[in-house]
């Protein structure tokens, strides 16, 4: 797999956190394959298998084996700044340990059945366990990132980000078509990201991309707002209840309307900011492909 070196200054936190979403934008391309695959799996066994078992292996030797880790690593850096998140943390670190478990189970499972036995009872328990799998890990990936993603930058400092950044490491085989050829050959061609492939097929899986890292993107924007106002008010109740006189009351008045202030702030620009991005992404994604090559 492709290594990428990271300098740790003061972009390596937008950096690491960028190659996350990019590796759940991936995730979800493969998901989306894997469920409808796993439908397939009753009539067309001899075609949907063996995609499904380098979808699996994929997600067992890249995702359970190098994103996860690096998830782990940034968790147990969150979980010291904000303690209060710890039992999350813990269920989001299990949910990885029981996924992989599943992924090598599905996979063993899949790599021992035949088609006779996949057309039967043996294929249809097989499917529900796979799309349970893909339902699960979408739930995981919209708390990741409406929980953790958007809040990493905010309060992670330089020193967190030093320790939790791989000086070299592997990337997502979603990024080099023909390592993932290479590596994922029925996977590769049923995503069309084998080596050769025109450059309009190449623009359009890089539309896909962009309009999938703004949606991100805006997610991560309203988790981090909820999560703030949920903070603020926590705020709130505490200067509220520490009242005992009525100089007090005056300034936590005070206090509480210089906050309000600034998280409306926070609410009227930081969409605007999104929306101004978003456009921008989007557009030149659109104009990549007619202009010149230089």
């Amino acid at each position: 797999m492709n290594a990428v070196v990271v300098d740790s200054d003061n972009d390596a936190g937008a950096f690491y956190m960028s190659s996350l979403r990019r590796d759940h934008a991936g995730l979800s391309r493969v998901l989306r394959l894997i469920d409808a695959l796993a439908e397939r799996l009753l009539d067309d066994a001899e075609q949907a298998r063996p995609i499904l078992l380098d979808a699996l292996r994929y997600l067992l030797e890249y995702h359970h084996t190098h994103h996860h880790p690096r998830e782990d690593r940034l968790f147990a850096r969150i979980r010291a700044r904000q303690p209060a998140l710890a039992e999350t943390l813990d269920r989001i670190g299990h949910e990885h340990e029981s996924g992989e478990q599943e992924i090598a189970r599905l996979h063993a499972d899949l790599s021992a059945g035949d088609a006779r036995r996949l057309a039967g009872k043996h294929g249809a328990r097989l499917a529900k366990r796979i799309s349970d799998y893909v339902q699960h890990a979408r739930i995981h990936m919209r708390d990741e990132e409406v929980v953790f993603y958007a809040r990493a930058e905010d309060v992670l400092t330089e020193a967190d980000w030093r320790d939790i950044i791989e000086p070299d490491g592997p990337q997502d085989p979603l990024a080099s078509p023909p390592e993932l050829a290479e590596l994922y050959p029925w996977l590769a061609e049923q995503l069309t990201l084998v080596s050769g492939e025109s450059r309009g097929q190449t623009s359009s899986i890089d539309q896909e991309y962009e309009i999938h890292r703004q949606l991100l993107a805006l997610t991560d924007l309203y988790g981090g707002l909820l999560h703030e106002g949920l903070e603020l008010s926590r705020g709130h109740v505490q200067r509220l209840a520490a009242i005992r006189s009525p100089g007090a009351l005056v300034r936590a008045v005070s206090d509480i309307s210089t906050d309000n202030l600034r998280f409306a702030g926070h609410c009227v620009a930081r969409p605007s900011r999104w929306a101004v991005n978003a456009g921008c992404g989007l557009l030149l994604g659109w104009l990549r492909p007619h202009l010149p090559d230089s």
